[in-house]
């Protein structure tokens, strides 16, 4: 982990109420893995106090980038921040995913701002050696066609790509569940991981249907994380995995021990 005033290099809104933040952190860079996130002092004052998490959406050659949502006052601040400016920029931090897959399928599937982190995993997939790189199939929804994140993107990667809005602008219409149930009724299962990152009943449904079919599924949470190294015990999640003994769970901190988890240890409410 480090702690770097990065240069800001460019601030591009990508979708309404979405930018793209790009920083020099060459520390950080180097060490990022696809699923872990830093943690932005939006300002050098105290108004806010506290930084804001995000997740890499790429990193490598000395710079980092990151997609955030304008929801509030710090994400606002940063909207403003120009090309030339400067942040204090803690990461690595948290538990990525799975970056070297048993499976021969490698199904992504996000929602809102849980795309990006897996924008960056699929480019760190496609760069494994051809015997070890899996198949890629990536499924992203959204309300509507201007909030499909990071599309354009998957496609320069040459993934397989298919969408679904609420409202039908672009392709299925309804939710990104309704992309996955057939394909893995029709496809291997067992052969197939599932990343995924979203909002929370996207997460639980995902989950679901990853346990229905019998995939392997590793999930992002998306809950608050206020310090980022488990200090403030804000981001606890409820979980039931090999340090509980049976029919009992614990709370993990997801800043440390996550976001990323087995779909199967999370205890969904």
């Amino acid at each position: 982990m480090w702690r770097e005033r990065c240069r800001v290099l460019d601030n591009q809104r990508v979708a309404p109420g979405h930018h793209v933040l790009r920083l020099r952190a060459r520390r950080i860079a180097g060490a990022a893995r696809p699923g872990q996130f830093v943690q932005v002092m939006c300002s050098d004052s105290t108004e806010p106090l506290l930084p804001r998490p995000f997740s890499f959406l790429t990193a490598g050659a000395g710079t980092i980038s990151f997609l955030y949502h304008i929801v509030g006052q710090g994400t606002e601040i940063l909207s403003r921040v120009r090309k030339g400016e400067e942040l204090w920029i803690t990461g690595p931090l948290g538990r990525g995913w799975d970056t070297a897959p048993q499976e021969r399928v490698a199904v992504l599937v996000g929602g809102g701002v849980g795309i990006p982190p897996l924008y960056h995993l699929a480019q760190s997939l496609k760069k494994l050696p051809a015997a070890d790189r899996p198949a890629i199939r990536v499924l992203l929804g959204a309300r509507d066609k201007s909030l499909l994140l990071c599309e354009k993107d998957f496609k320069k990667l040459g993934v397989q790509l298919e969408c679904a809005t609420d409202d039908g602008s672009k392709g299925k219409k309804g939710y990104v569940t309704a992309l996955l149930d057939p394909l893995l009724a029709l496809g291997d299962p067992a052969g197939t991981r599932i990343y995924t990152c979203g909002p929370t009943p996207m997460l639980k449904a995902v989950s679901a249907l990853a346990l229905k079919h019998g995939a392997a599924c590793e999930v992002s949470v998306e809950v608050p994380m206020a310090c980022g190294y488990g200090a403030c015990l804000g981001c606890a999640i409820k979980v039931q995995d090999a340090a509980c003994a049976p029919g009992a769970h614990r709370y993990a901190i997801a800043c440390c021990e996550g976001p990323v988890f087995p779909a199967g240890e999370i205890v969904w409410a």
